[in-house]
């Protein structure tokens, strides 16, 4: 459903310069998969080694693919102004935003100016004194003027940013398309 062409998922990523690709959170492979014979170079993280392997093991014809075991905060050991796209969908709704605002960040870091950053996200605005897994669809707290704050600082400007209804909960969620600026 991620990958249907009326999804405003698919709309953002339609946009992205897939020649030096990176996703965050790859899990299995699923987005991976999906995408890697238009790609340049793809580089799929994750903090959970397993989660590679499965991906070595699903996409072991593609060469154009690298596998980098993360840190859970940055895009290490990743190159500065290497990377044409950075995305991730479908997990971090679940970061703290201590996490968001480091990955925002490192993303400034690894992207080339004019880079796209394309991140699903969670919108809900959560107590701070409880855990995120008692929150509708174990979303963490982020508000957009928290992820407006974040991308602002890293050097971005937003090309789209919307909510998004997500396990019938509307605006549960939030979908944004930025592109680094060139810096002075």
């Amino acid at each position: 459903m991620f990958w249907d062409s009326d999804t405003p998922f698919r709309s953002m990523f339609d946009q992205l310069d897939l020649a030096d690709t990176v996703e965050l959170a790859c899990g299995h492979g699923r987005h991976a998969a999906q995408i890697v014979a238009n790609c340049g170079h793809l580089t799929l993280v994750d903090v959970f080694k397993d989660n590679l392997v499965r991906c070595q093991e699903r996409l072991e014809s593609r060469a154009n693919v690298s596998y980098l075991l993360g840190d859970g905060y940055s895009f290490r050991p990743i190159p500065d102004a290497s990377a044409t796209a950075v995305f991730c969908y479908d997990a971090m709704v679940h970061f703290s935003p201590d996490l968001v605002e480091s990955y925002v960040d490192a993303a400034a870091r690894i992207l080339k100016p004019g880079g796209q950053l394309l991140l699903h996200l969670s919108n809900y605005n959560a107590p701070d004194d409880r855990h995120y897994g008692l929150n509708p669809q174990a979303r963490n707290r982020m508000t957009a003027k928290m992820f407006a704050d974040f991308c602002t600082t890293a050097g971005f400007e937003f090309v789209e940013n919307l909510t998004m209804a997500w396990g019938g909960i509307k605006d549960l969620d939030r979908l944004a398309l930025c592109r680094k600026l060139a810096r002075a």
